[in-house]
This record gives C-alpha cells, structure tokens and sequence, in this order.
C-alpha cells in the first residue's frame, strides 16, 4: 500500500502523541519551520494543547524546540526568516493565551509591570511570563520590547508598581549589566524588581536587595505562590 507524503506524516504524527514522544513532535516542528508549513505547525501544536494543556506544551515541547532551533542557528542550517516565521507562530499562540486568561483580579492581586529594556526584542519568554502571572490574578501593565530606561523613569513618577518584570538577553559587559540592574533598582525603590534572561543568568552579579534573579518560569511561579500566602 502507498502513502503520501501527508499520510505518513499524519500517520508520524499521531504515533508520537500516542507515546509522549516529544522527540517525534520537536522534529515535526522543525519540518514546519524549514517547509514554512503554517498548518503542519497547528496540527502539532494543538495537539499538543489538547493532550497537555497549554502551559505544559510550551514548557515541555517549545522550550526544548527553541533550543533545538538554537543548534540549527550554529550550524547555519536555520536561516532568519524561517526562524522569524515560527517565533511569530508563538507569538501569536502566547498573546491569543493571555488574552483568554480572565482579568478578574482577587484581594491580594499585585502590581506587575513587565517590559523589555531597549535593544533587547526576545519576547517569547517575556509574553509566557505574563500568561503565568495572569493567570495568578495579578494586574499587569505590559510594555513589550525595547523600552528605553527614560520612559520608565517617567513611568516610576507616575505610578507605583509592586514588581517589575524584565528578561535580558543581550551580551552586555558585565558593568553594562550590573549598570542597568542598579539603576532599575535605584528608580524604583519601593518595588521588587525580578530579573531574567540568558544575560542576568550567567552573570555574576550584585543584586541589589529589591533584585530577585528568575532563573526560569518554576521560579517565578515560587514568587508568585510566595507572593499568595
């Protein structure tokens, strides 16, 4: 019996939800990425939501397939657009999940301001972040990438925050870093300030004592339950 091309990657497919292969799913991914192959990317990608749960599919299937499309970048087999194609996939998937996540505050609902500083434009980390404290029923005031430090200085005469949020993944030099983290911290004083990202993490840095440094999203959801109790 003969298959197409299409059978058989269905067939690929359902096979690897039936066994959790996440391995089989990342590599129909990176099919969907270099094919430029918008409906192959929902088929998986919805079918991992449907198996897993929103949350689960982008720690446990996007995260380990960015990293593979980092690889990929090494060794020039990725090239911009594709790469520019997919993320934009996600994007819209991440805003579409915020964007269903009810807004009804509770009693103790905090304060989140989460932005990228200037320059930096990694914003998919940045957006599950913001999906995971709304769905802790805090406020958030989202600002996006590449937000110069003047608009926050402004922004900080205005309004109080009780967190901000930011990811930094730009090769900074370390004063560069250690600079910036400081003057965050000195502009808003009355607010705990989480740093993430590529950069802060490898980084041997001073934190100021309203700097808390998130490693990863089981981080920040530590705050987050710190922040309930």
């Amino acid at each position: 019996m003969n298959f197409s091309d299409e059978a058989i990657c269905e067939k690929v497919l359902n096979f690897s939800f039936s066994k959790g292969d996440v391995e089989g799913q990342i590599e129909s991914l990176v099919v969907a990425m270099i094919d430029l192959d918008e409906s192959k990317f929902e088929k998986v990608f919805n079918t991992a939501v449907i198996n897993y749960g929103f949350e689960e599919t982008v720690l446990k299937l996007m995260y380990p397939f960015f990293e593979r499309i980092g690889v990929l970048w090494q060794i020039g087999s990725v090239n911009p657009a594709q790469e520019h194609f997919i993320s934009n996939l996600l994007r819209q998937k991440l805003i579409v999940a915020v964007d269903g996540v009810s807004n009804t505050m509770n009693g103790g609902s905090k304060s989140f301001l989460i932005f990228l500083p200037e320059g930096e434009h990694h914003e998919l980390g940045l957006l599950f972040y913001h999906y995971i404290i709304r769905k802790y029923k805090h406020t958030v005031y989202y600002l996006g990438e590449t937000v110069p430090m003047s608009a926050l200085i402004e922004i900080s005469k205005t309004k109080n925050f009780d967190y901000l949020l930011t990811s930094i993944f730009t090769s900074l030099s370390h004063d560069q870093l250690q600079g910036y983290i400081n003057q965050l911290s000195e502009n808003f004083k009355k607010s705990t300030l989480l740093i993430s990202g590529l950069a802060a993490n490898e980084n041997e840095l001073n934190l100021p004592s309203n700097v808390i440094l998130i490693k990863d999203v089981y981080k920040l959801k530590e705050e987050l339950e710190r922040i309930k109790k």
